[in-house]
């Protein structure tokens, strides 16, 4: 990954073939779509805000001509860049001029809440996905050989999702964003400041604002049946999960833990989503609680007490 972001770092035209190609295989590989924005808010952090939305737009214009030709797919390019391109041009270019990636993340976590807020506003998104999964989505399925199960069962799975979609969509809208900018930020640090993207990222803390916000949310969404605070809830959750990620990453360096805790966490986050997503919400609560407590300063500085 290094050398992608040496590759890119070299001119103007490394940087939109990079991120232009990575944007066409992302169409295949669906993960690459991390490495492509990255790229986007790479060029944005190195070169600031002006050279970052020109790259954007040339790359815009090679994908969009790239797949009309191949794929007969004029749209396939601009909404690449309206989904993923824009916004992480737009995060970076909070990041250099605010010198926060805390408030960079906060920003994108308040534009995923204020879309759920605006489609709860104005549709009825629960109509709107229980329409997508019974014309397209469950004909894909059966396309695809899968056996798809049918009855009172299976129907109360394809409603329940159909509540949560646009929570889980703008939630890994927001867990994409936050991803590629922490990407592109360990790359600018690689390449121009070695060592200084782990003592920023373990200093990411959100506030106690966003963190009272978040609070509210989830007691809400806990507490009642309201499905628009169920939505919000799958953002705070994955903002809060970062910040925890950044205060487990903290005390194993300021504690001088064993580094490989931080394996048994992302192991723990990566094999409990099938089951509750324990791991990933333990995470989001340390997270929460450190805008309050500190933890990475008080637990730490109990340890050192107790090693004296």
């Amino acid at each position: 990954m290094q050398a992608l972001a040496r590759f890119m770092m070299r001119g103007r035209v490394q940087a939109i073939g990079s991120i232009a190609t990575l944007a066409v295989l992302s169409l295949i590989v669906s993960p690459l779509a991390i490495f492509t924005t990255a790229g986007v808010a790479l060029v944005t952090l190195v070169h600031g805000y002006r050279e970052g939305l020109k790259s954007l737009f040339v790359a815009t214009v090679v994908l969009t001509v790239f797949t009309g030709i191949t794929l007969n797919q004029v749209a396939i390019g601009m909404e690449l860049a309206l989904k993923f391109w824009l916004p992480a041009w737009f995060l970076a270019s909070v990041v250099i001029t605010r010198q926060s990636m805390s408030l960079a993340i906060v920003v994108a976590a308040t534009i995923s809440g204020l879309l759920v807020l605006g489609f709860y506003t104005f549709t009825d998104p629960a109509v709107h996905w229980h329409k997508v999964i019974n014309e397209q989505l469950i004909p894909m399925l059966n396309e695809a050989g899968m056996k798809i199960q049918e009855g009172p069962e299976a129907e109360k799975l394809w409603h329940f999702m159909s509540k949560v979609l646009t929570g889980s969509a703008l939630a890994m809208f927001l867990a994409i964003q936050t991803a590629s900018l922490l990407l592109a930020r360990w790359w600018q640090a690689v390449l121009y400041n070695p060592g200084g993207f782990a003592q920023e990222f373990r200093q990411l803390r959100f506030g106690a604002v966003a963190a009272s916000i978040a609070l509210v949310i989830s007691i809400f969404a806990i507490a009642s049946t309201n499905e628009m605070f169920l939505n919000l809830f799958f953002i705070v959750i994955v903002l809060m999960m970062f910040q925890g990620l950044a205060v487990i990453h903290g005390l194993v360096a300021k504690c001088k833990l064993n580094p490989s805790l931080l394996i048994g966490v992302y192991l723990i986050m990566l094999f409990t989503l099938q089951h509750g997503a324990v791991g990933l919400l333990l995470v989001a609560l340390i997270g929460l609680l450190d805008n309050w407590l500190n933890l990475r300063f008080r637990l730490c500085a109990k340890a050192q007490d107790d090693l004296n």
